[in-house]
């Protein structure tokens, strides 16, 4: 018997950094545990290490990511070839058009956050935290939504964590910025904190950050900061961190999983909702968007606040409760709900 076989489109790339491809390889990992096979599909070469890194095989369109529908007859060749029978499809640049094309052709599962339009899908995955049935037009009566956190598709490593441990003081923080950091805020908030009274600074540079060695020179006089690039087994840092400072996204969820307590701040408007639930529901506090306020000022002072142990327990196991990390294994079921094509 042929083997089964998952199929992803996504992308990845300096503008839209990273987020798309490794929440779908979280999926991509989960089948495989279950022997299913998944290829990725993507316009560019940019996702190509990643994918093949994690073992995964990748097909190039070698097309315009930001014109999803200039792709369809390289795609529409790739399903009929294939015998593609559904498909996860997560980016933004989608358009009504292109999918109501694709879902003609095979099951579209679209994984999204931002509710852009109605979109025309067999089914619609959203786990963000602020996904709920009032979020989505009833158009498409047919459509099935798959929604809330209990579907964030976190790594293996992210799975039944144990409660975190929390220290009596805060002196290990951790910083990240996104894939690109493209408001410099790692270097903000670095200066805004006084680095002297922490033992320990992470501060990770996304895989599009080309500013490593200029940080790395910069800070190079204050022994507590760490300036690192992209780090495989993030969650080490995440066990070791007594705060974290991190701009929205993904990430989010795995420290939510982890129960690491969260100061956090956008930088795009896609980030905006996750980041303003967080702060709503008590959990995370929000110190605004990077491409207006002062937001290393306000990082500042709500470390400060995070310095009661007190307050960091609470935060930590409310987060937990919030996010399993079994989130993966419920989209492969999901994506499973009927026997996959050989």
């Amino acid at each position: 018997m042929s083997e089964k076989v998952l199929y992803i489109r996504a992308d990845m790339n300096s503008q839209i950094s990273v987020g798309h491809v490794m929440r779908c390889l979280s999926v991509a990992d989960s089948a495989k545990a279950r022997g299913i096979k998944t290829v990725f599909i993507a316009a560019d070469d940019n996702p190509v290490p990643l994918v093949k890194e994690r073992g995964h095989e990748i097909l190039v369109l070698g097309t315009d990511w930001q014109d999803m529908e200039s792709e369809l007859p390289a795609l529409e060749k790739i399903i009929a070839e294939r015998g593609i029978d559904r498909i996860l499809i997560d980016t933004y640049q989608v358009t009504d058009t292109y999918l109501r094309r694709v879902n003609e052709l095979a099951r579209v599962y679209y994984l999204d956050d931002v509710n852009a339009f109605p979109y025309p899908v067999y089914a619609v995955i959203n786990y963000s935290n602020h996904a709920d049935e009032s979020t989505y037009p009833v158009r498409y009566p047919g459509t099935k939504f798959y929604l809330g956190c209990g579907y964030a598709p976190l790594r293996e490593a992210f799975k039944d964590p144990h409660p975190k441990k929390i220290n009596p003081s805060v002196k290990n923080i951790l910083i990240m910025s996104g894939g690109s950091d493209p408001y410099d805020m790692l270097p903000q908030i670095l200066d805004a904190l006084p680095l002297k009274d922490f033992e320990t600074v992470n501060a990770i540079c996304g895989n599009f950050n080309n500013r490593l060695d200029s940080l790395k020179a910069k800070y190079a006089s204050y022994p507590s900061v760490h300036i690192l690039p992209r780090v495989e087994k993030i969650w080490r840092y995440y066990e070791e961190a007594d705060v974290a400072i991190s701009a929205g996204g993904s990430t989010l969820y795995e420290l939510s999983s982890m129960g690491v307590p969260t100061i956090t701040y956008s930088f795009v408007d896609n980030q905006i909702p996750n980041v303003r639930a967080f702060d709503l529901d008590g959990v995370m506090p929000y110190a605004g968007d990077a491409r207006g306020g002062n937001v290393p000022a306000r990082v500042r002072k709500l470390l400060e606040e995070m310095d009661d142990a007190s307050v960091r327990s609470e935060n930590s196991r409310r987060l937990q409760r919030l996010v399993d990390g079994q989130g993966a294994d419920r989209m492969v079921d999901v994506l499973c709900e009927r026997p996959l094509a050989n």
